[in-house]
């Protein structure tokens, strides 16, 4: 990319042997903030879809999506695996990774900053 922008290869050269390791981190940075934005919607996408299909296919017979057994909450489906049956508990480990490693990435930015 340095060739592409400089006038020579030794223009090219010169400007990459001055890169700063402040450069190199601000190039990490600007990385990984990069790579938030293209994931924070894949991933939030992924967790709504597969939440969606945990309430809506996932739940056990006779089990209400707000009732007593939830405490009128649906996010608690994914605290009580009792309420669902074997395919909602793969909707549940689907929508838990997805929040795993979004909060992964965001405490990688927040510990390389």
């Amino acid at each position: 990319m340095l060739i592409w922008f400089s006038n020579s290869l030794e223009d090219a050269w010169n400007k990459g042997l001055t890169l700063t390791l402040s450069e190199y981190e601000m190039t990490v940075e600007l990385t990984l903030t990069l790579l938030i934005y293209v994931s924070f919607p894949v991933l939030l996408f992924r967790f709504l879809y597969y939440f969606s299909k945990m309430l809506y296919r996932g739940r056990q017979p006779g089990v209400a999506i707000v009732s007593y057994k939830t405490l009128f909450n649906p996010l608690n489906f994914l605290l009580f695996p009792s309420l669902l049956n074997s395919q909602g508990l793969t909707y549940r480990r689907r929508c838990l990774l997805a929040l795993i490693l979004l909060c992964a990435i965001y405490l990688t930015i927040l510990l390389i900053t």
